[in-house]
């Protein structure tokens, strides 16, 4: 707006609207009375406040992000459609209502306050008409934002940053500079609409958890494996965000999500035609899956277990000694033992 660009629309996304705040006096859920963390097998595999929780409802979604200081950051996305019924706009009073239509999140809330006014955003999504001029670029971060349910502004300005670097470094002074930015800004806004495609597809079935959840993996399984690529320094593995344009991947990932969206709109999907899609979203991850993703006898429970990411050095273009020294320069297991174990070794020790 500073630079007075002009914006344009995400197709096929709900405008939608935010109410958040911080606050201390947050229960834990695992204190929470009559609230069953149990899972089939045992205990989760690891601490659920101690994660990014999300719940999810039909139209929105409520984020509960507890920092190591006591404070939590909470707060409430929605349609605008809800978000109007809720009156967002209304601050705490909006956050109370929402509160009532959720008993355990009530009880969770109960004794908490709010560290500073809410703050409601009455417009989360844009796309700027522009992101490149002569001799300037804006961040994925300025150029577009969709929603925060799966936080994808970090990688996107992160591989922005890179990008823009890059051009910096190689072509700033040179005759290429314009026809580098051009691409810098095509490949910024085929992965915001990535994004928007995957966020709008999980909107679409927030009614529907088992499908919300199956679309959910596509999510995890381009970010974990475009992680380990990377830490493998085999970038060339994952270029785009969201693999969206990984030669396999990226149409199943397409193809999936457009499934997603349009069921909604056809009033919804028969069982048959259901199970298929989910099936098919698992059939889309497995070739990418590096975090056994792919194993629904863990019923949405994902561990962090060296074992996974051993079992898939083949999708990532390594040895089984490559996957070891990786996990021990990111601290995963010491040193000492990775050196005692050698590449045959398979006994792993978090720290």
């Amino acid at each position: 707006r500073a630079l007075r660009l002009p914006e344009a629309s995400f197709e096929n996304f709900p405008r939608t609207q935010a109410l958040y705040a911080h606050f201390t006096g947050v229960k834990r859920w695992e204190d929470l009375g009559g609230v069953s963390q149990k899972r089939p097998g045992g205990e989760p595999p690891y601490p659920v406040d101690d994660a990014a929780v999300h719940h999810i409802f039909d139209g929105g979604w409520i984020w509960v992000l507890r920092f190591n200081n006591g404070v939590t950051s909470a707060g409430v996305a929605a349609t605008e459609e809800l978000a109007s019924r809720l009156r967002l706009a209304e601050g705490a009073a909006a956050w109370d209502r929402v509160l009532e239509r959720l008993p355990t999140l009530r009880e969770q809330f109960a004794d908490a306050k709010a560290q500073f006014s809410f703050v409601h955003t009455p417009r989360l999504s844009f796309r700027s008409g522009a992101v490149v001029g002569p001799r300037w670029a804006l961040l994925p971060s300025a150029a577009g934002f969709v929603d925060p349910l799966l936080s994808t502004g970090f990688p996107l300005t992160l591989l922005g940053v890179g990008r823009v670097a890059e051009i910096l470094a190689t072509d700033w002074n040179s005759p290429e500079v314009e026809e580098r930015l051009s691409q810098y800004a095509q490949c910024t806004l085929q992965e915001l609409d990535a994004s928007v495609r995957l966020v709008g597809a999980l909107y679409a079935n927030m009614n529907d958890f088992p499908l919300f959840a199956a679309l959910s993996l596509l999510y995890f399984a381009a970010a974990s494996f475009s992680e380990s690529a990377r830490r493998l320094n085999r970038s060339d593995l994952a270029s785009g965000f969201l693999l969206h344009d990984h030669p396999r991947f990226g149409p199943l990932l397409r193809s999936c999500c457009e499934r997603a969206s349009c069921a909604r709109e056809n009033g919804g999907l028969t069982a048959a035609v259901r199970n298929e899609l989910i099936d098919d979203i698992f059939g889309a991850i497995e070739p990418v899956d590096v975090a056994g993703l792919s194993d629904r006898s863990r019923a949405n429970w994902y561990p962090v277990e060296a074992r996974d990411l051993l079992n898939a050095a083949g999708k990532l273009g390594a040895r089984e000694f490559d996957i070891k020294r990786l996990l021990a320069r990111c601290g995963f297991f010491r040193a000492q033992d990775f050196a005692a174990e050698g590449v045959a070794g398979t006994s792993l020790r978090s720290e």
